[in-house]
């Protein structure tokens, strides 16, 4: 039995569990997932990932790219003010934010079509 807490956008956890997969089964599926999820809605949160391994709060978009833009002490233009997404105006953050949404229940169904109960 295998059980993976991950952050995910809303600060809740996002509960992965497969009887009987290894730790190495489970990390290839949610690879795999992750490359489907991206084909599917056209968006890849890599950096939100990375923020996520790293400890950074991840609520919204906009912390990501926040505190991506402070740990490069402001020199890295992927993460300055309209660098991550090109986001200018609080309309742009929602839409990210919906990408971001609509990726994560497309990986939820590519885990839950391989057998895994995914919960939030």
């Amino acid at each position: 039995m295998v059980v993976v807490i991950a952050p995910v956008a809303n600060a809740q956890a996002l509960l992965v569990y497969k009887e009987g997969a290894t730790d190495a089964q489970v990390k290839k599926d949610r690879v795999a997932c992750h490359e489907w999820a991206v084909q599917q809605t056209n968006f890849d949160p890599t950096a939100t990932f990375a923020a996520q391994q790293a400890g950074i709060r991840t609520r919204t978009i906009m912390e990501v790219s926040t505190a991506l833009n402070e740990a490069s002490a402001g020199t890295d233009p992927r993460w300055t003010a309209g660098g991550f997404g090109n986001t200018r105006t609080s309309a742009d953050v929602r839409r990210l934010n919906a990408l971001y949404a609509d990726y994560l229940k497309a990986g939820a169904l590519c885990l839950e079509g391989r057998g895994y109960v995914v919960t939030q």
